[in-house]
């Protein structure tokens, strides 16, 4: 199977996909209307003769209700600024009369028989406009309250409601009847879960971006906060969501809102595609760029010039269903992704369908088009959304913190096994300049040699752990090294030779047998190649930020620009850089190297305090 064509029947599985998740609202409708037996309004009349009544189960009285032009109960109630005194907190549901023009003020009536219903509600889910319900002229509901009210099944029962529209063209929402607990419960579990779902959205979005802004971008694009702060606004300003949008602005009327729907759609999806874009490196022409902005200018224009073609439902789905040639190009790009094995890809096209069916649910729902309570598919898709990227982002940073674990045990084995080489190469070579500088004694002084032996003895018996230690031990511990050593070569050069200690401070450590191999260098390539002979001198002490150590020498100094001196005899010492690698590896000190040919050598150790062991 070609690649093309692989990617082909991708997209088609992607579009199939999303199609029956959009329309699962209208079969949940429909399922729930035969589950319950509900009768539809005809003539203005229902008859719930056989009809299953369950406290969970709400009553959608969908169909031909009588309007009436103007209110038939009450004044319409139209203040001094014309807008309406009743401002319900949120949208809903079902599709009624759209020749009514806009900024309707009217009434709706139907006579409701055979219903035997305790503890009843009747109102309108998410309305937009103002309205007020009334059964036998009695007010039961409005957009700000409910009062419940039992229906007698030997009675029958006049409803009639009355609408205030600014710009709404009647009832485009289907009423409902329902358990006045079963509503009210429902209504706060569906206003926390939304406001739950909007503050995870932020939080993840502000996360992120910090964490990228921070770690330098896991994502390629700083277009995903964005995205995730248009989603959570998007959800804010639409049903339940406007409960919270409206008390913190109580002024704002609903149906205005509506034009922010509107336009945010193409927004959410135009930023969508930005973020996609640059993350998966998509290849969208310079001109589909065009075509789309075009596309959203246009409807803006058509939104904010034309504000009474969004209060129509009809026109409302048409601007709506102006974005899914792009959903079709986005969908296309991202299958390509999918065939191409692109890190993440599904959960990124698994992402995205999430965003088209959230937003086209709302938009047929909060039109009247859906006969059923679907306000929770936006939020839950939505979720779903954050949760692909959160999932990838999770991921992620597993990645970089297994990768910096790997890294880390990684450099702790090449450290031990850089300082074991090391500590192979400096243990020997002690081994054999101490033995050597024996074997000079018996030649020349036999009593002499036996004194050395009898200190290299002791030397070797009481440090054996420290030749072998492969962390940093404590300055004093290498001190006695270092006068151990010393105490072999003053055996051996006698007034030759003259060693100072100045240890005022000795409360730090260094990696064993670091010290000593420089006072040996400072013995044998320094003072002990002057006939006359000459002092070493091994200081310790503290500084602001370091503690140092300095081993000093008037002997004949070398060429610091070639730190492994005495070619002659290259394999009797270490070098400097051995030494000074040990040191930077286990300690992070400094070694730096003042000699002149003639005059000494001066090397000082520089210990940064947070090293301290």
């Amino acid at each position: 199977m070609s690649a093309r064509l692989k990617a082909n029947l991708y997209l088609i599985a992607a579009v199939v996909f999303t199609a029956v998740l959009i329309f699962s609202p209208f079969a949940a409708g429909l399922l729930n209307k035969a589950v319950v037996n509900c009768p539809d309004v005809i003539n203005g009349t229902v008859d719930f003769k056989d009809t299953k009544i369950t406290v969970n189960n709400p009553l959608y009285l969908s169909g031909e209700w009588v309007r009436f032009d103007g209110h038939i109960i009450t004044e319409a109630p139209i203040s001094k600024e014309g807008k309406a005194e009743l401002i319900p907190p949120s949208l809903a549901a079902d599709n009624f009369d759209f020749s009514t023009p806009s900024g309707s003020h009217s009434s709706y009536r139907i006579t409701v028989k055979n219903l035997d219903f305790k503890n009843a509600v009747v109102y309108i889910p998410h309305f937009a406009g103002s309205y007020e319900v009334f059964v036998d002229g009695v007010s039961v509901s409005n957009g700000e309250n409910r009062n419940a009210f039992s229906f007698d099944g030997d009675k029958s029962y006049d409803i009639v409601i009355e609408i205030d529209c600014l710009m709404m063209p009647g009832i485009y929402m289907t009423p409902v009847i329902a358990d006045y607990g079963y509503i009210e419960i429902y209504t706060d579990i569906a206003t926390t879960f939304r406001c739950a779902i909007v503050g995870i959205v932020l939080f993840c979005g502000v996360f992120i971006f910090v964490y990228s802004v921070k770690k330098n971008s896991l994502f390629t694009s700083k277009w995903l906060p964005l995205l995730c702060i248009l989603i959570a606004l998007r959800m804010m300003i639409s049903t339940e969501g406007f409960s919270a949008f409206g008390f913190l602005f109580p002024s704002v009327n609903y149906e205005y809102i509506t034009l922010i729907i509107c336009i945010s759609t193409f927004i959410i999806k135009l930023v969508a595609l930005l973020f996609y874009t640059e993350t998966l490196d998509l290849k969208i022409g310079n001109n589909t760029f065009a075509v789309l902005c075009a596309a959203f200018l246009g409807c803006a224009v058509i939104t904010a010039f034309f504000p009474y073609t969004v209060f129509s439902p009809y026109f409302y789905i048409i601007l709506q269903a102006a974005t899914l040639p792009l959903d079709i190009i986005l969908l296309s790009r991202l299958t390509d992704c999918m065939v191409r094995k692109v890190p993440y890809a599904t959960t990124y096209t698994l992402g995205y369908i999430a965003v088209i069916v959230g937003i086209m649910v709302d938009c047929f729902y909060t039109n009247g088009l859906i006969p059923f309570i679907a306000s929770s598919y936006m939020p839950i898709a939505f979720g779903l959304f954050v949760i692909t990227f959160t999932a990838i982002f999770a991921k992620k940073l597993t990645g970089i913190y297994t990768t910096a674990l790997n890294a880390a045990e990684l450099k702790n084995e090449l450290t031990a096994a850089t300082t074991a080489a090391m500590i192979s190469q400096i243990q020997p070579h002690f081994l054999y300049n101490a033995l050597n500088t024996i074997k000079y004694l018996i030649k020349r002084d036999p009593k002499t040699a036996e004194k050395a032996v009898i200190a290299f003895s002791k030397y070797l018996r009481g440090n054996m752990d420290s030749i072998s230690q492969k962390h940093p031990i404590p300055f004093e511990t290498e001190l006695a090294h270092i006068k151990n050593y010393c105490a072999i070569e003053l055996l051996r050069f006698g007034d030759k030779l003259n060693i100072v200690y100045n240890t005022d401070f000795t409360d730090f450590s260094v990696p064993s047998l670091s010290i000593q191999p420089l006072v040996e260098n400072a013995i044998k390539h320094g003072v002990t190649k002057k006939p006359e002979g000459g002092t070493v001198t091994v200081s310790s002490f503290e500084e602001a930020e370091f503690y140092c150590v300095v081993i000093e020498d008037d002997g004949i100094g070398f060429d610091p620009e070639n730190p492994d001196f005495a070619p002659d005899d290259s394999h009797s010492h270490i070098g400097l850089s051995n030494v000074s690698n040990r040191l930077k590896i286990m300690v992070n000190a400094q070694l730096n190297i003042e000699s002149e040919q003639g005059k000494g050598t001066r090397v000082t150790i520089k210990i940064p305090k947070e090293a301290r062991k």
